[in-house]
């Protein structure tokens, strides 16, 4: 990486984007650290602080009007400029999509994918100016499907094709856009899933199933962020690299 990277990770107070924070802050990058609740942008920004690095926090929840917005303005501002945008805001609950309705479709949709467009629309300009690189953290989910997060897997198969498309735009610009999808990633948001009985179930099928017979850590995730991020992916763009311990080889 260069020495002064300005990096942008939305949904990196906890779980994969604070490991991608911390992974971005030690090679020397400035992370504006994006999370929904002020405590957590605070204790990832100050980890960062701590070790040496240098971090803002900025908070908010990116499915109310405005905050993409006003959070990309922030932290553009305070970067002075982008050389990475990392989309890993993401969040869903495991249950059936009958059991779902419309204001579970808005805020799963809004976060997952919707979010990310309002930050891109704002921040590619930067990213052109600078040659920069945009790696979205989707799922294997939207990838291959799966039952019990259908809506999530909507948004994720749109956050990836959104990703692949801008890739497609904008390469004649010097800038780079890929898509880091994880299967099961060890997180609070796995954690929460498991306090449902039903949604346990499901979650030790899916483990059961990987060849490696374990969940990602998050620091696995974001080694992968931080190498489509890096020079050494310089001829990388428009793909989907999957880190799933092979529960997904197609």
């Amino acid at each position: 990486m260069a020495e002064a990277r300005r990096v942008m990770i939305s949904g990196s107070g906890q779980g994969i984007g604070r490991a991608c924070a911390l992974a971005f802050a030690q090679l020397g990058a400035r992370v504006a650290v994006m999370a929904r609740t002020e405590q957590s942008a605070h204790t990832t920004s100050a980890e960062i602080r701590r070790a040496g690095g240098d971090a803002t926090a900025i908070w908010g929840d990116l499915t109310e009007p405005g905050q993409p917005a006003r959070q990309t303005e922030q932290a553009l501002a305070w970067l002075g400029g982008l050389d990475v945008l990392v989309h890993n805001a993401g969040w869903t609950l495991t249950r059936p999509f009958l059991e779902d309705g419309p204001d579970y479709w808005r805020q799963v949709i809004g976060l997952n994918l919707m979010a990310a467009l309002a930050i891109t629309h704002l921040a590619l300009p930067a990213l052109i100016e600078a040659e920069g690189v945009m790696v979205s953290v989707s799922s294997d989910a939207g990838r291959a499907g799966m039952g019990g997060e259908a809506v999530y897997a909507a948004a994720k198969g749109g956050l990836t094709a959104f990703t692949k498309s801008i890739a497609q735009e904008v390469a004649r610009h010097g800038v780079r856009a890929n898509v880091v999808s994880p299967g099961l990633v060890r997180t609070r948001i796995i954690e929460i899933n498991q306090e449902d009985a039903r949604a346990a179930r499901v979650i030790e099928r899916i483990v059961a199933r990987n060849p490696q017979r374990r969940m990602a850590e998050p620091e696995e995730v974001a080694a992968a962020v931080v190498f489509l991020a890096s020079p050494a992916a310089s001829h990388i763009t428009g793909q989907v690299l999957s880190v799933n311990g092979g529960l997904q080889m197609a």
